[in-house]
């Protein structure tokens, strides 16, 4: 992928924005965490988040955000890797993202069963 949203150019201006904070949500998720990504399923993946975050444009942030998260906790879920980050926050004059791992879901199960001595 070559950075630039891959959204016809017909689309509409709230599709090209979920697309293209999807694909830094994307970027951001494959460079930052340890859940292993198929090349073959990335399109899949951008699909996902871009339809998850579509809705939420134009309204809040926070939808925006809990949109993608659930995308990721879902595909964190079916794939094998200890946890990743989520969105933090989005900025939507530029369609960046903020990632962080928190103390949710996949940190929880990596810290199970850990013996702090």
């Amino acid at each position: 992928m070559s950075g630039e949203a891959h959204v016809p150019q017909d689309a509409s201006v709230e599709d090209k924005a979920a697309r293209i904070i999807a694909e830094n949500v994307y970027y951001a998720f494959r460079g930052q965490g340890t859940t292993l990504i198929d090349p073959s399923h990335e399109e899949t993946l951008l699909a996902r988040l871009a339809e998850a975050i579509r809705p939420g444009i134009g309204g809040s942030v926070n939808a925006i955000v809990t949109a993608a998260n659930a995308v990721l906790s879902a595909w964190e879920r079916g794939s094998e890797g200890a946890p990743s980050p989520r969105v933090r926050s989005v900025n939507l004059a530029d369609g960046s993202v903020t990632m962080e791992l928190t103390e949710g879901e996949g940190l929880a199960q990596a810290n199970r069963g850990r013996d702090d001595v």
